[in-house]
């Protein structure tokens, strides 16, 4: 649940930074989405006595919403640290693994390669797949997007969760670094380095998994929404459009479409196994109204 002074905070940013640069780039319906975001909220209102419920507020769903983000971020706390804890319990070790490639000016170009490289590397390429699956038995990746803060041009890279059962002492870091440092060279079509790895191992408690998850998934963009230039922000809205930037594999196939539905729950699909706290009723009848404009006599529906 997103605490209210956060909500406030995410609320205000949108407006202050992320909305007018939105319409600067002339992204008007995503500006209208964002600018409305958890403003108005779901009332269930009980058929049999009328009273009446909160039963959670509308979100945009946008990846570039602020208050989005945080939803989405918390979503797989929910969802995924539990099963990684799990996991540590059955004896499987958990590293985060970061992959990066060369930064570009051009974003389509370089988000192309770095993809096609992942595919090469989890896929396409046989030798290379099953270095990749002695590696590590599953696992969950997501890729960022962001400014170089040295270069100034664009710094796509993966994050990544990846899991190996295992009871003996792992150094993966040449490992990993030669394979990617080939499936990136292969999909660039050049014998020169152009990707690099970072490899950390946890130790699995649970404050360490949490960071681990919130690093991972906080965000799919990191701009600076005050100073990105209109040109480089309209040309990530063009080359992102309608793209998947969190896939899962092995052990954690498929724990990003949990997630996903987590956060697509309707007001309906809540209200399901719901009773009326005061006559028991199960049938509610629902409107949005604003936020703001919600009285105090109002349950929290839980």
């Amino acid at each position: 649940m997103l605490k209210l002074d956060d909500l406030k905070k995410r609320m205000y940013y949108n407006e202050k930074y992320i909305v007018p640069k939105l319409k600067a780039v002339e992204q008007d319906k995503l500006a209208f989405d964002i600018a409305n975001c958890s403003k108005t909220s779901c009332i269930a209102t009980c058929s049999n006595c009328g009273t009446k419920y909160y039963a959670g507020s509308s979100h945009c769903k946008n990846r570039y919403c602020a208050i989005c983000a945080k939803l989405r971020a918390l979503a797989w706390l929910c969802k995924l640290v539990p099963l990684l804890q799990e996991y540590v319990k059955d004896g499987y070790k958990i590293f985060m693994l970061n992959l990066t490639i060369k930064d570009n000016a051009d974003l389509d170009y370089i988000l192309n390669k770095l993809m096609k490289a992942w595919r090469i590397m989890t896929h396409d390429d046989k030798r290379c797949k099953k270095e990749f699956r002695i590696l590590n038995d599953g696992g969950i990746k997501s890729i960022e997007i962001k400014i170089g803060e040295n270069s100034g041009i664009w710094h796509p890279h993966i994050h990544s969760i990846v899991l190996l059962k295992t009871d003996k002492e792992v150094r993966q870091f040449n490992d990993y670094r030669k394979l990617w440092e080939y499936c990136t060279a292969l999909a660039c079509n050049t014998t020169d380095k152009v990707g690099s790895i970072d490899i950390r191992g946890l130790k699995g408690y649970d404050g360490e998994i949490v960071s681990a998850v919130v690093e991972t998934f906080k965000y799919m963009t990191k701009l600076d929404w005050l100073n990105i230039p209109n040109q480089q922000l309209q040309e990530m809205f063009n080359v992102t459009a309608n793209r998947r930037f969190i896939s899962s594999w092995g052990v954690l196939y498929r724990i990003n479409q949990q997630v996903e539905a987590l956060l697509n729950e309707t007001s309906e699909e809540m209200l399901k196994e719901k009773a009326c706290q005061v006559c028991g009723c199960t049938e509610f009848e629902l409107e949005n109204h604003l936020t703001k404009m919600l009285s105090a006599d109002i349950f929290d529906l839980k």
